[in-house]
């Protein structure tokens, strides 16, 4: 029965016509779209992550000018993936969107099927394929955007008898893409670029004139959406510089060891790579230059995948393998007992993804929800309803005191370190340091920049209190190292106006610390910390460089290949996640009374420097450089 019914499916999916026009496939991928958009509430969120969606949605409310004003590895047009809202024009903008980005992704993969099988087929593949990449990424809407550029350029290597201006349309068409959505989210933009210009390539790489369009179209998006996005010309290459920056310092600064339970997701990967390998001699069936693109994408995002290791990050790796699936002939390149192995690890992943990022839970409510945004470009209104809504219950959450709210005033002023919905919901005057969530500095020029900026600008910094003393930032680092000269800025050219309710106020006063003093110098070795220099004096600060003997193994295996260990530094016996890129500039280790109970108090003895895993180096060695600072008042 089961069989004869599958069986008339089948024959009715090969001779109904139904998706052969245009309107038929854009209808199927609006019902698609709808279906599965991938979203959180509309309410606007409180925490790391939706801070940084708040502080892009507030760079366009503010007017802020990216590179000089605010730099980050997004753009000015991320506040397009936030998925709550946080002003009228921001929600229709963004609904837009992310609608636009489902669309593409079903029609490329439907454009992919619908080459080697009939319409109905290939829709109801596109159906199934974009269901379940949209609910494996979530509200990843940049590195959706990447999988459907790779639909869309996979065909092009899948027939020779393509028309070349198909070809050319098409290249030109990513790399434009990618030109816009480099003012998403940084490091998307330039992996769409590589996969269209690889794909034009490989298509056929004496086509000199298609990889300069190609080329061409992605500079021209840039340039051409800057301009669109309200900012000024000029500031382009800062910002471009000061994200690069943040890219390649993300690398080592926020790199997490691949921990023991990530071992299913490096056997599928070797899986993986073994199936693209096969392609690579899978014969007339699976063309080469199909398979080196495959190949190509992969390596982008599986550096990504394990950069940072967790299940919402491999997401776009098997994204990438449930796309290649839909639209590749596999069937018959491996042994059959290897095609069924991989299968099956395949599938596991994707249903254990699936219950631990509790995505059937999105899935019910996406069609309500989808619903309910969709009203929002009908009745502009309920959009307010919800942000008025939001500020409210943040309000709430927070409790930032009356008289800090009512000093600041019409002020500037600057949230530390990265609770920056706080100046959404309390309509603040936000004068950020440019790198806005200071875990992301993680170079010594990108640590100057907010310091600088911090000396020369705002009025006021608004601190929410540390749970433990001295502070701690995000992956165990301690919170005066990972940015030196920025808390050096804090403690010298401002004043503690209060602290009530885990809120620091902080008020800018006349500079008041004197030159840094060296006091000593001293090599250390792992597992024989050394004591500190007690400072001279009550209005003393202690401070010290560490300047680390990195292997080559420690370079490879701290995120430039493969996330495996990472740099410590350990005070009074408790170990810290050392910032590498800045742990040359001197930073506090012990500070005056008059920071007490402040996010810069520490009280440090001991020192020591260590790796969280041991690789068969040899020990860890650094030289300590020991300052003092006098603090005046």
């Amino acid at each position: 029965m089961v069989a004869t019914r599958a069986g008339r499916v089948k024959t009715w999916c090969s001779t109904a016509g139904w998706g052969s026009a245009r309107w038929q496939r854009c209808l199927a991928a609006l019902v698609t779209a709808v279906l599965f958009w991938p979203q959180s509430s509309v309410d606007a969120d409180i925490g790391v992550d939706p801070s940084w969606e708040a502080a892009v949605a507030l760079a366009r409310i503010h007017h802020l000018a990216w590179g000089p004003e605010i730099v980050f590895t997004y753009g000015p047009l991320a506040f397009l993936q936030n998925t709550g809202y946080y002003s009228t024009q921001q929600a229709v903008l963004a609904t837009l969107y992310q609608v636009g980005v489902i669309v593409a992704l079903f029609l490329g993969v439907a454009a992919a099927l619908r080459r080697r099988s009939p319409a109905t087929t290939s829709l109801v593949g596109a159906f199934v394929t974009t269901g379940t990449t949209a609910i494996l990424l979530g509200s990843m809407y940049p590195e959706v955007v990447v999988l459907a550029a790779f639909a869309w350029a996979g065909p092009l290597l899948f027939h020779d008898d393509l028309k070349r201006s198909t070809a050319f349309i098409t290249s030109v068409a990513l790399a434009a893409v990618g030109g816009f959505e480099l003012l998403v989210k940084f490091n998307t933009g330039p992996v769409i670029a590589i996969i269209a210009l690889a794909a034009s390539i490989l298509r056929d790489w004496r086509a000199l004139g298609r990889h300069c369009a190609t080329v061409t179209a992605f500079v021209v998006s840039i340039l051409i959406w800057w301009l669109l996005a309200g900012q000024r010309l000029g500031n382009l290459p800062v910002w471009l510089r000061y994200s690069g920056q943040i890219v390649s310092g993300y690398i080592e600064g926020q790199a997490v060891p691949i921990p023991l339970d990530a071992v299913g997701a490096v056997l599928l990967t070797v899986a993986w790579l073994v199936v693209v390998c096969a392609m690579l001699v899978g014969g007339r069936r699976i063309p080469r230059n199909y398979a080196v693109l495959v190949a190509v994408t992969s390596v982008l995002i599986a550096k990504s995948a394990f950069g940072r290791y967790d299940t919402n990050h491999f997401s776009a790796l098997l994204g990438l393998m449930v796309i290649t699936v839909a639209i590749t002939p596999l069937y018959g390149i491996l042994r059959p007992r290897f095609e069924v192995a991989v299968v099956l690890i395949l599938v596991a992943f994707l249903v254990g993804t699936l219950i631990i990022e509790q995505r059937p839970v999105a899935v019910l409510q996406a069609p309500v929800r989808a619903m309910d945004r969709l009203a929002t470009l009908a009745f502009p209104g309920r959009a307010a309803a919800h942000i008025r809504d939001s500020k409210a219950r943040q309000r709430r959450h927070y409790g930032i005191p009356e008289r800090f709210v009512k000093t600041i005033g019409s002020a500037a002023v600057h949230v530390d370190p990265d609770e920056t919905s706080v100046v959404w919901a309390y309509d603040f005057a936000w004068r950020p340091a440019p790198v806005f969530q200071t875990y992301s500095a993680y170079t010594p020029a990108l640590d100057k920049l907010n310091s600088e900026t911090l000396a020369d600008g705002t009025q006021f910094v608004l601190s929410r209190q540390s749970p433990t003393s001295p502070a701690t930032g995000i992956n165990g680092r301690l919170g005066v190292q990972e940015n030196p000269l920025y808390s050096r800025t804090l403690l010298c050219d401002f004043t503690v106006d209060g602290v009530e309710n885990h809120w620091e106020l902080l008020a800018r006063s006349q500079p008041h610390c004197g030159p840094l003093t060296p006091l000593s110098e001293i090599v250390v070795r792992e597992g024989n910390p050394v004591t500190l220099p007690a400072p001279t004096g009550p209005h003393m600060a202690v401070l010290v460089g560490i300047d680390l003997d990195r292997t080559i193994v420690d370079r490879l295996f701290m995120g430039s290949l493969v996330p495996l260990t990472t740099f410590t530094v350990v005070l009074d016996g408790v170990s810290y996640r050392l910032t590498g890129g800045n742990a040359a500039e001197p930073f506090l280790v012990n500070t005056p009374d008059s920071v007490t109970a402040t996010n810069l108090e520490i009280h440090s003895h001991t020192i020591g420097v260590g790796r969280t895993r041991s690789l068969g180096q040899h020990r860890l060695a650094a030289r300590l450089r020991f300052y003092e600072m006098r603090i005046s008042r």
